[in-house]
Formats: structure tokens, sequence, C-alpha cells
């Protein structure tokens, strides 16, 4: 039996048999490799940190891919576009396109889609025939409404029913002001119909939120308007519904817009 020692490797044996692993990294993983070399240690080396303690796995991963918000709120196109006396549309002219007759008013595509569905629900209901008093209106015609009730009311009472022509949500195409046929289609008394009720706890469930709620005038710069109906889509309708907030403003946490 040979003696053992006679195989104890010598150190030129350690670099040649270190040296083959290394050099097929090298090959295989050249990033790696090249940042071992400039910095002396291993990726794995790597304080924890570097990175923020509450920062999650993915975020580790993604730092430098740009954030996208998961709904558009200036676009005047966007379904979930915030309007109000601090947010005009851009453009303010806006126009929207493929709009839908429903009766006397005219309505975006989803939001009509959508108000069919509400419709039949409400009369399955039997709580009345929905109909809309009014739907889509342009800026000339805003123009028109806004003039009126200022003149009627003044300047400071009249701009808490109508929207300056450029800052309505009708001016969209996915708000709609409805009543029943059974008050002929007249809002002013819609509050105080069952319809309404019915339509406060579940028009969410179609992609609708009442949009300027009992008490919210300090933040919406509306009185309430039961009748009032905006269409959302049915992921944030739901979300609101589900984390009790009432309005636009408060759930994408921008300022109150009592005034212009």
């Amino acid at each position: 039996m040979r003696d053992q020692q006679e195989f104890k490797p010598t150190p030129k044996n350690w670099k040649l048999v270190l040296g083959i692993p290394m050099l097929l990294a090298a090959l295989v993983f050249p990033a790696a490799a090249s940042w071992a070399v400039t910095t002396g240690t291993s990726p794995a080396e790597v304080s924890s940190g570097d990175v923020p303690r509450s920062t999650s796995e993915v975020e580790r991963t993604t730092t430098d891919v740009p954030r996208i918000p998961l709904y558009d709120i200036d676009s005047a196109k966007s379904l979930q576009v915030v309007v109000n006396k601090k947010r005009p549309l851009n453009p303010v002219e806006y126009f929207p396109r493929g709009k839908v007759q429903i009766g006397y008013s005219w309505l975006a595509k989803p939001a009509a889609d959508a108000y069919v569905l509400l419709k039949a629900a409400v009369s399955k209901a039997k709580l009345g025939t929905l109909c809309i008093n009014s739907g889509y209106r342009s800026f000339g015609s805003q123009t028109l409404i806004h003039d009126a009730k200022v003149a009627l009311l003044g300047k400071t009472a009249g701009e808490k029913l109508a929207a300056r022509p450029g800052y309505s949500e009708h001016q969209t195409g996915l708000a709609m002001d409805i009543s029943t046929t059974q008050l002929g289609c007249r809002i002013g008394a819609f509050g105080a119909s069952r319809a309404s009720v019915w339509i406060a706890a579940n028009a969410w469930q179609y992609g609708f939120v009442v949009r300027y709620p009992n008490g919210k005038t300090p933040i919406t710069g509306y009185v309430w308007e039961p009748w009032h109906l905006r269409f959302v889509g049915l992921e944030l309708a739901a979300d609101m519904k589900a984390k009790k907030i009432a309005t636009l403003e408060e759930y994408f946490a921008l300022p109150a817009a009592p005034k212009y």
C-alpha cells in the first residue's frame, strides 16, 4: 500500500484544482464573475442592509421598473377620470366617441351597456321603470345650463347645482341623471323613491356610484344628487363599496373641491 503522504496536494495543485471551476464559471456566468472580481465579493455576500427591510421580494427585483397607476384619473377618455371644480376635463372641450342613444339621451357605450342591466334589475325588483333625464352634454350645452342656473339662483347657489362647461361629468358621457317613469322622469322627487334607496345600495354591482352623496358637499362641491350616477367600472365601484368610500376625491386622496 502506498504512503498516503505522497498524494497530499501541493499549493500548486490547489491552484490548479480551484482554477478550473472558476474558469468554467467565468465562461458560463461572465457577469457574476466580473462582479466578484471588481468587488471582491459574491452576490450572496451582499448585506441585506443595502435594501430597505420593508421592501418586498418583488420590489427588490423591480426597483428600476416604472410604476404604472392602476387607474387613469386625468384623461378625459378614461372610465375613471375625476372631474370636479378643481379638475377640468383634459381636453376641456372633450367629445366622447362611439356614443349610444337611449331614449332621448346619449351615453358612452360602457355606461350605456351598464345602464341597460341596471334598469332591468330595478324593474325586476318591482321598483319602477328607470329613465334617463339627462345624459351626455356637450361643452356648448353645459354652457347654456350653467348660465341659466347662475342667472336664476346667483353664482354661488347656481354653481352648486350646475358645473361650468369643461368641468362637468356629463361631458364625458359617463354620467346620467335618472328617475322613473312613475315620476314623469323628473329628478326632483327621485331621492324619496324606493328606487333611489335601492340604487344607492346596489348601483355598485353595475359599475356605478352615486357621485354626489348626501353630506359630502364640502368635498364634491355639489349638493346631494341621488339621481346623478357616474359609471366608473365594476372593479372600482366594488372597491369603493368594500372600503366604504363614498367619493372619488376621497378614494384617490385628492384635494376637496368645494369651489373653483
